[in-house]
């Protein structure tokens, strides 16, 4: 008796053999449980130092858990002169980044700060992608950015939509300068554009620059989102904020800690999501290699240069403004000097050696000097305005002399009180010369707004000038006051 089977059907009866097996194991992948893991960082302001402590985090974090993302929330330039003032500005950073394995990031407002050709290079150094919604650069020298980003892990995938802080001016918190043929649009003003994307996703994130209110607003405008991975406001969640099912996380900043979003499918759905911020700056075991190209990075010469010495520790930010508009006031030998305390990135300074990177550090924005010519009234208009707008917080360092605002009942400036360096109030009379830095000369608002006379005078610059010539130097008194409102 022949009990062999024609070879078609044997070879049928094997295709269907395999197709069942085919079918039984996609649906034990179907029910197996996975994990992927978002380690995310933001408002990393050039703090290289932090890298070889990260790395270690890093890599403990891959040895326990096989699918792992790192991402960052932008602002990853300015607060470091060995990344802000390197030979190729920006570099060292996203060197590190590169080495670390980022996926992917956002735009923050100080992602411009360079201007878009040095950001262009940065982009295009870096082997992740840069993400941003809210920007329509294609006309610019950055040239386009593309809007979101779609990664997947373990058969998951995860859309990722970048998203930029902007101001009431409609454009990101940097020099306007610097963004020339780019607009930008209100970032809920693209929520319904990307709302389909999550028909493309197992997960939709944002990743953005907004701060954190905005980011509650954007989850209550956007529920398709499952999770917010911000930055900008430098606000550290220890664990997730929740808005309309929406987590949002965010982690401070200067890499002090970072972000651990743990995510659980189960048949390929979301089930389970966790955030909290882990503290990278007490670790101590750190990544040698790591170390070793940081060091590379922080052995610059230049930046040793002792330009002066302080006979006193500077405690107190406005301290530190004295000297800036002190500089700018001597290499203008102009009636007044005036500087922002958002230009002023040290809020003190110990007593010895001022070197080239101190100088650096107070100022990383390569500022320079703007004249006008300006009436009492002017001037007060330009402390008021942004007095008022700005939450009634003062927020203009002078030089020389004092001022006191007036406040009403409700806190609004009314008025200012001006001396000279004598102690006299100052009177009306044709016009002062009065030096602003680029930044308050084009953004703030008062009659001479964007008129004045750029110098190629930069604040760097007259700083070293200005300590060099009263080295050592000393903490002057407070000049800016309020009145008690009444």
């Amino acid at each position: 008796m022949n009990l062999m089977l024609p070879l078609s059907v044997f070879s049928k009866l094997q295709m269907y053999m395999t197709l069942l097996w085919i079918i039984f194991l996609s649906g034990c992948q179907n029910t197996e449980e996975k994990e992927i893991v978002i380690i995310s960082t933001n408002d990393i302001h050039g703090r290289i130092e932090q890298f070889s402590k990260l790395a270690t985090f890093v890599k403990r974090i891959k040895e326990e858990h096989p699918n792992v993302i790192l991402v960052d929330a932008g602002d990853r330039f300015t607060g470091n002169p060995y990344v802000d003032h390197a030979k190729e500005k920006g570099f060292p950073i996203i060197s590190l980044m590169n080495d670390l394995g980022y996926e992917v990031g956002t735009l923050g407002n100080h992602e411009f700060d360079f201007g878009q050709k040095i950001l262009r290079a940065r982009i295009n150094d870096a082997t992740f992608p840069i993400i941003c919604a809210n920007i329509n650069s294609s006309q610019g020298e950055l040239d386009s950015i593309p809007p979101y980003y779609i990664i997947e892990k373990d058969g998951i995938k995860l859309g990722f939509i970048g998203l930029v802080q902007t101001g009431t001016d409609q454009i990101p918190s940097t020099n306007p300068e610097r963004l020339k043929d780019i607009t930008f649009d209100h970032y809920l003003d693209k929520v319904e554009d990307y709302k389909p994307l999550k028909r493309q996703c197992d997960v939709l994130i944002g990743l953005t620059h907004l701060g954190v209110d905005k980011d509650s607003i954007l989850a209550t405008q956007m529920p398709e989102l499952d999770i917010i991975i911000g930055g900008h406001t430098h606000t550290l969640l220890e664990t997730s904020k929740e808005i309309n099912n929406v987590i949002i996380g965010q982690t401070g900043l200067k890499l002090q800690y970072a972000g651990l979003t743990i995510l659980k499918f189960t048949k390929g759905k979301l089930t389970e999501r966790s955030y909290q911020s882990c503290l990278i700056d007490t670790i101590t075991r750190v990544d040698s290699c790591i170390a070793r190209k940081v060091n590379y990075f922080m052995e610059q010469p230049e930046f040793k240069e002792v330009i002066g010495i302080s006979s006193l520790p500077f405690k107190s930010q406005e301290s530190i403004g004295n000297i800036v508009t002190d500089a700018m006031l001597r290499s203008t030998v102009s009636d007044f000097a005036f500087y922002n305390q958002g230009g002023i990135r040290l809020s003190a300074l110990p007593q010895g050696d001022i070197t080239l990177e101190t100088l650096l550090s107070i100022e990383p924005f390569g500022n320079h000097i703007v004249l006008h010519d300006l009436s009492l009234s002017d001037i007060k208009a330009l402390i008021l305005n942004r007095f008022n707008q700005d939450g009634h917080v003062i927020d203009l360092y002078v030089s020389p002399g004092s001022y006191t605002i007036i406040q009403d009942q409700q806190g609004k400036g009314t008025d200012v009180i001006l001396k000279d360096r004598n102690d006299r109030p100052l009177v009306e009379k044709a016009s002062y010369k009065v030096a602003l830095n680029n930044y308050v000369s084009i953004q703030y608002d008062f009659p001479d707004k964007g008129k004045g006379l750029h110098t190629d005078i930069s604040i760097v610059n007259a700083m070293v000038d200005f300590i060099r010539a009263n080295t050592p130097l000393a903490p002057t008194n407070k000049r800016t006051y309020l009145s008690p409102v009444k």
